[in-house]
């Protein structure tokens, strides 16, 4: 069996000296030049993708009564084994062009992470494996 991409989700909160729309912009628009413009993380980084909270949705779910993350934004990012995922997060280009960055529109301190592997298991309306 062929080894699972390793994906690491960061959840993470917006600077609270920035508006919803700022921090969406630049997170969808500066960040990802920045990001991917390093070397390291184009040579180990599988794929990077970005869910944006909307955060009119997530107040009705909290009225409803649902136990919504107290989260702005999260970013998965895959890579094929934890070792590599760690080399980017531990290369000096990274350490210094990427966290300046994130310093500008999120609370990287309040952050949180959780690694692991995905299985998809219904994908466009067919079942995939159970």
């Amino acid at each position: 069996m062929a080894q699972k991409a390793v994906k690491i989700t960061i959840m993470f909160k917006k600077l609270d000296t920035i508006t919803n729309e700022e921090f969406h912009s630049h997170w969808s628009n500066v960040h990802p030049k920045i990001f991917l413009g390093v070397k390291i993380v184009q040579e180990k980084i599988i794929k990077y993708a970005q869910h944006h909270v909307n955060n009119e949705v997530s107040e009705g779910l909290k009225a409803a009564g649902l136990p919504v993350a107290d989260y702005d934004g999260c970013a998965e990012i895959y890579a094929r084994s934890v070792e590599e995922l760690m080399s980017v997060f531990q290369d000096e280009e990274y350490l210094r062009v990427v966290v300046p960055d994130e310093m500008r529109f999120l609370k990287r301190d309040e952050a949180k992470m959780i690694l692991g592997w995905e299985d998809v298991l219904f994908d466009d309306g067919e079942v995939k494996s159970v």
